[in-house]
């Protein structure tokens, strides 16, 4: 529905070189944590503050994905990268005109959300300071294990993000089913695992 586009660097599980200063070491980028999400997009003009519907990429460094998307808003996307594909490229924009959206996906007890956003902040509190942008934004999005869906904690972040309050609750009811379809899943991994190992004694 967003029309992306795989670059040819979607195999990399790493945050791209071009965020982080010229001289910063692979080592010490390979090392540092990664979010589940990088969404880097220009700064919008000052008149334009308020509108989220701007070109950009949304680079899946935690799961090995990089995904160029040409809207980060709720609707349809606009026919404005239509004209000129790289126009909005970030890899080109110059670093005051980045804006940076670090995205952070957790799971917390339901009655205690507070301690899985302290551990996001500090998890990713040093790449927020080395990354070079206009803005480094960390948005941290919990989910309770129970079922939990919060308003400050899920549904605001992906507003903040540029999605409406319909597609905001849609796309948390689907996180958390995903999350909980894969839950079983490894459970039944663990069983298969654990009655392997007692048969072949």
């Amino acid at each position: 529905m967003q029309n992306l586009q795989v670059p040819e660097t979607a195999e990399s599980r790493i945050v791209p070189k071009w965020l982080f200063p010229p001289r910063f070491s692979d080592k010490g980028r390979f090392t540092l944590n990664r979010p589940d999400f990088v969404l880097v997009t220009p700064t919008p003009a000052k008149t334009q503050k308020q509108k989220t519907n701007v070109g950009g990429w949304v680079l899946r460094s935690g799961r090995g994905q990089l995904r160029e998307t040409g809207s980060i808003s709720a609707a349809p996307p606009a026919t404005s990268r239509a004209t000129n594909p790289r126009q909005h490229r970030p890899k080109d924009l110059s670093k005051i005109r980045r804006d940076i959206h670090l995205v952070e996906i957790k799971y917390c007890e339901d009655t205690r959300p507070q301690n899985q956003l302290n551990a996001a902040k500090e998890q990713h509190k040093d790449l927020c300071n080395i990354l070079l942008g206009a803005s480094v934004t960390l948005h941290i999005i919990l989910l309770g294990v129970g079922g939990t869906i919060y308003n400050t904690h899920t549904l605001k972040p992906f507003k903040d993000l540029g999605l409406n309050s319909q597609r905001v609750k849609k796309l948390a009811s689907k996180i958390h089913v995903h999350s909980v379809n894969l839950a079983a899943k490894l459970v039944q991994t663990r069983r298969a695992l654990s009655s392997t190992i007692i048969n072949s004694h």
